[in-house]
């Protein structure tokens, strides 16, 4: 097995020092930090994370966006592929949300947890 040497400036960097052995204030050496500004960074990170989740997420598949609309009896098991974005958008409508027709990030959250609150009542039989 062949070792491969570590230079000088690679062992600084991993260290959080710069080659000359001073401290480095950089987001390497630093993280986010600890206490109350580190607590904040942290916080800001999943934040920004969650709300641009819908930005970056792709749309959700057709065919399983579907299943769940047929499971709520929102769309009927025989429809067109084009009643499904009918139907997404009037569920959209009645859960709070812009009616556009696309399965993004917060329809589909909320599409499953309608979905899980139905079979929660189905399995109670009511």
């Amino acid at each position: 097995m062949a070792t491969i040497p570590v230079t000088h400036h690679e062992r600084a960097w991993r260290s959080g020092r710069d080659a000359h052995g001073a401290r480095q204030e950089g987001r390497r050496a630093r993280g986010f930090g600890g206490g109350l500004r580190g607590a904040a960074r942290l916080a800001g990170a999943v934040l920004a994370g969650l709300f641009a989740a819908d930005r970056v997420l792709p749309e959700a598949d057709p065919g399983e966006v579907r299943a769940l609309l047929i499971e709520l009896g929102r769309l009927d098991a025989a429809a067109l592929p084009g009643e499904r974005v009918a139907a997404l958008r009037s569920f959209q409508l009645c859960a709070g949300l812009p009616p556009d027709g696309t399965a993004d990030g917060r329809t589909v959250s909320r599409l499953m947890r309608a979905v899980r609150e139905h079979r929660e009542l189905r399995a109670m039989g009511l």
